[in-house]
């Protein structure tokens, strides 16, 4: 069988190709792909910078100026067209989606890496298991406690649905900071209860003065730049040597993909706070597709209101046109999503 698929063949440059799919092995399934998402974290790629890869020992690493051709993309979902011998989980007719796939009309993938959608999900195209299990993540990760301040930096959509699954948690105050005016209300639909501009008010001063002088216990940030970590380490809130108040907690889903230059006041906020860091990546998870099903649960219920997000639709021919358009900072781009 035939795929049609994109294949970056330079930087910046995608081209469509048809290609034959391997033989569906005994624990796979072949899937007829409705939508596949765009991620920033495929931006590096796409501009040819640095890569998802391997290491020479075969770990996980990034791959420094990459070579080609390479494939991209992984937030498919679609239908189950065929099922290999030994598939247990799922038959033809099933919904499903996960980490693989590329931007293509098909693909095949291990059972064992398929996330299930709902029979009743619709549209099908705007529920990405993928991103919604990044999500789930967060959340269960954050884990606020009832009466915590939280803060979110960054909205975009990620961080306003990680502003959504914060809604039900029993939060003192949700606190949404952006440098976008546009961005902090859509936070404040999905649930922020306190917004802030960087660009034109002092965070530290706002956030002493909204959590009484405490400081933020959780603070999410989820804006991939070294800017966005430092607002996270000079909110949150103090640790205490001479008390059993603890320390604060600020994840960071974010891929931090560019070169930067290291602020030393970060450090210093860092030290003095000593917050627990979490690194909120898919591998975090205790169990992934317990996670995953969770986030496309959320979704289902409306708790986690992705197809709210996606603002773009793009055919699979203008792939390019969507990263394009991430990389404009369009206020109007929220989500993406390409429909071979």
């Amino acid at each position: 069988m035939k795929r049609r698929v994109a294949v970056q063949t330079a930087p910046r440059t995608i081209e469509i190709v048809e290609e034959e799919l391997p033989p569906l092995g005994e624990n796979d399934v072949l899937v007829e792909v409705a939508a596949i998402g765009l991620c920033h974290s495929d931006m590096p790629q796409y501009l040819g910078e640095r890569a998802m890869g391997t290491d020479a020992k075969g770990r996980r690493a990034m791959v420094d100026k990459p070579s080609w051709p390479r494939y991209l993309g992984h937030e498919p979902v679609g239908t189950i067209l065929e099922v290999g011998k030994n598939v247990s989980r799922f038959r033809p007719g099933d919904f499903v989606g996960g980490a693989w796939c590329g931007f293509a009309s098909h693909g095949i993938a291990d059972e064992r890496r398929c996330i299930p959608v709902p029979a009743d999900i619709t549209p099908l195209v705007h529920c990405l298991p993928e991103p919604l299990a990044c999500i789930a993540n967060i959340v269960q990760i954050a884990n606020p406690a009832l009466g915590d301040y939280v803060a979110v930096i960054g909205c975009g959509c990620m961080g306003l649905m990680t502003i959504a699954g914060f809604g039900w948690s029993g939060a003192a105050e949700i606190i949404a900071i952006d440098l976008l005016d546009s961005r902090l209300e859509l936070a404040r639909q999905y649930g922020a209860t306190v917004t802030i501009n960087p660009g034109r008010e002092d965070v530290d001063e706002v956030v002493y003065e909204v959590t009484k002088q405490r400081g933020v216990d959780v603070v999410v940030e989820i804006s991939g730049s070294l800017k966005g970590l430092r607002t996270a380490a000079m909110i949150v809130r103090y640790a205490d040597m001479f008390d059993s108040s603890g320390r604060g907690k600020i994840l960071m889903p974010s891929l931090y993909g560019r070169e930067e230059k290291w602020d030393p006041f970060t450090g210093y906020a860092l030290m003095f706070r000593a917050p627990v860091l979490h690194s909120a990546h898919p591998w975090y998870c205790v169990e992934y597709m317990h996670t995953a099903r969770a986030g496309v649960e959320a979704y289902r219920k409306g708790l986690l209101p992705l197809q709210r997000m996606i603002t773009h639709e793009f055919v699979l021919e203008d792939v390019a046109k969507g990263f394009e358009l991430m990389e404009s900072r369009d206020e109007s781009y929220l989500k993406g999503i390409v429909i071979p």
